[in-house]
């Protein structure tokens, strides 16, 4: 179609315009990208879980787009390395739009194997991608982000659950030496690990903080979600039945092999026993097993008492009775009066062995019958024996008294054993 000149004119003078609009719209746009603002950007790695081979993370970033326009991120990867720049593990986080003055997190979860290094002190994270925009369909910009964070290995390793130790004993029986013992150690592991426990190590500490005994202890393998039990025996010295309280500190290594990496974790427990009575141990918690023969014959004098005092040794040790006093006593109605007193020998019983001491007391009969006023015959005669006795070779002691109720017939006589 064939235009008049002034149809043409309009037209091309039309066609400047627009080119001129579109020019400067360019420039305007063009100005306000090469102003755009790089997102504020957060990084977070997460440690999930830890096993043998490999160290599971989720690794996050936030961003925050300041500017007046959408933005998109894309290629964006997580390079960890070591100290010596070795790749440890390789992460690429999906992109995607983000709107202007929104916030926006991207994640992706991933895995890293630990190498053994000289400097094994941190972890380098180099996060590499680009921010794109692309306005009108034809103009679009790109800015490349690298980023280093580092992390520190013991961060790793502060996330493990190292095992749960529990220490038990319990004192088992007395010997020539001490008292036996033994040891319970209980160790359950959380963890998706094998862990070696080794090393462990017992003391015994008082109250006042002085060692009185220790063993080692063998370990083993624990393994997943289980739980194991080391058992030891032992003897602490008879000095722990001078404290009320024991405190037992156990010491040990969890080795581990994480995330590819061999890995020693030192642990160490407390716990606190109660020192029994030592007299629980003579005699087994059994019952007492005595006997207090008497012969009494009238003289003329006075009355002689022969006592003896019997006892058995059920324990694995000697046992030395001293400061044994005999002590008669009459009874009459209510009130208790001593009419005799005397110190016996001192005596020693092995172990199973059953001992008898005798003695001989004469009591005046002015004090038998002035303590009574003047009643011939009280309601009983009172035995009793009373000292203290000793592990053989120790200073410890427990002190007993053994009493005995005697029927005041004077006219039989017994034979006295």
């Amino acid at each position: 179609m064939d235009l008049n000149p002034k149809k043409r004119k309009i037209i091309t003078i039309f066609t400047l315009l627009l080119m001129i609009v579109n020019i400067i719209v360019s420039a305007f746009i063009f100005l306000d990208i090469q102003i755009i603002n790089a997102p504020e950007t957060e990084v977070f790695i997460d440690i999930i879980d830890v096993n043998s081979e490999e160290v599971i993370i989720d690794a996050k970033l936030k961003m925050y787009n300041s500017n007046g326009f959408d933005i998109g991120i894309k290629d964006f990867t997580v390079i960890t390395m070591n100290f010596e720049n070795e790749e440890l593990g390789t992460l690429k986080i999906s992109g995607g739009n983000i709107p202007s003055l929104k916030s926006k997190t991207f994640n992706e979860i991933g895995k890293i194997v630990l190498k053994q290094s000289n400097n094994l002190t941190v972890l380098k994270n180099r996060i590499t991608g680009e921010i794109s925009v692309n306005l009108l369909g034809f103009i679009k910009k790109t800015i490349p982000v690298d980023l280093m964070i580092y992390v520190s290995v013991e961060k790793i390793f502060e996330t493990l659950e190292i095992p749960i130790i529990k220490t038990n004993a319990y004192f088992t029986d007395l010997s020539e030496k001490g008292i036996e013992f033994t040891a319970e150690i209980n160790v359950s592991n959380p963890t998706s690990l094998i862990y070696n426990i080794n090393n462990l190590f017992l003391d015994f500490i008082t109250e006042n903080g002085t060692s009185i005994g220790n063993i080692s202890i063998e370990g083993g393998i624990v393994e997943p979600k289980k739980t194991q039990i080391f058992y030891s025996k032992g003897i602490v010295h008879y000095d722990a039945f001078n404290f009320g309280l024991l405190n037992l500190n156990l010491k040990g290594i969890a080795g581990a092999k994480i995330a590819g990496l061999n890995k020693n974790i030192s642990f160490s427990t407390d716990t606190s026993i109660i020192i029994p009575d030592i007299k629980d141990f003579v005699f087994r918690g059994e019952e007492l097993n005595f006997e207090l023969p008497v012969q009494i014959k009238l003289k003329i004098n006075g009355i002689l008492c022969n006592v003896g005092f019997s006892i058995y040794n059920p324990s694995n040790v000697s046992i030395i009775g001293k400061n044994l006093n005999c002590l008669i006593y009459r009874q009459d109605n209510e009130d208790q009066t001593l009419i005799g007193k005397k110190l016996m020998d001192s005596c020693e019983f092995h172990s199973g062995e059953r001992i008898c001491v005798k003695t001989e007391i004469i009591i005046p009969y002015i004090d038998y019958l002035g303590s009574g006023s003047f009643k011939l015959i009280p309601d009983w005669i009172i035995l009793r024996i009373e000292g203290d006795f000793y592990i053989a070779g120790t200073n410890q002691s427990f002190p007993l008294a053994l009493n005995a109720y005697v029927d005041p017939n004077f006219i039989g006589e017994n034979d006295f054993i």
